[in-house]
């Protein structure tokens, strides 16, 4: 996950071949070091700031008032990495040891890929939101449905929704052979379903379930 040709200054480097560098390379910031130890972050609007052309190549990134922003440890969960993206303005996130040791950079594009991961956005699952008002039914009711409908659930979260917050948006990740059944089961028990991954042939769907109810009635 660590990039490993993302580039670094010391504080000794020209704040002009920095800003050079920044901009061949497609970037907005990147890392200062003092010996092997991270300082700050370089960012190019900082660099460029006043100016109407490149910084001087007299100037050190160590007369540069450099960004602090948040560091995290080489084996910090990626996902805690979100928050600082905000705060950098860059598209990479600073790792360092407990003794402020430079060990690398975690690009956003990792980020998001450990969140997709996460999420299982791409190994065939679907997604369903369940609004539930205040006061709601209780979660494991509603694992229990779909599970009910021979559906696996791979990943979970949820946001208050409602003008409130009061009520509660569940949003699963389900692995199930019949994805239209189970949606379509769920709102027959009463659950609001706000949103599903479109089903892919709803056309064959709806034909389905028609014949389906027919037989069932006929069966009656």
């Amino acid at each position: 996950m660590i990039e490993e040709d993302f580039p670094v200054f010391t504080l000794d480097d020209s704040a002009g071949e920095a800003a050079r560098r920044l901009v061949e390379g497609h970037h907005g910031s990147a890392p200062v070091l003092d010996g092997d130890r991270y300082v700050g972050m370089a960012t190019l609007s900082g660099l460029l700031a006043g100016k109407r052309g490149w910084p001087s190549a007299k100037t050190l990134l160590g007369s540069i008032v450099l960004e602090q922003v948040p560091v995290f440890g080489p084996d910090a969960q990626l996902i805690e990495g979100v928050k600082a993206f905000d705060a950098i303005g860059s598209e990479v996130v600073p790792l360092a040891e407990e003794d402020g040791t430079f060990a690398g950079v975690v690009t956003r594009r990792a980020v998001l890929a450990a969140l997709a991961g996460l999420f299982h956005s791409e190994d065939g699952s679907a997604s369903l939101e369940i609004e539930v008002p205040p006061p709601g039914a209780r979660l494991s009711e509603v694992i229990a449905a779909i599970e009910k409908n021979d559906a696996s659930i791979v990943s979970f979260s949820s946001k208050p929704s409602g003008t409130t917050g009061d009520g509660q948006l569940l949003l699963f990740r389900v692995l199930t052979h019949d994805f239209f059944r189970l949606v379509r089961n769920l709102e027959k028990y009463g659950y609001l379903v706000s949103y599903h991954t479109p089903f892919p042939d709803a056309g064959y769907d709806e034909m389905r379930e028609k014949a389906l109810e027919f037989i069932r009635y006929m069966d009656m």
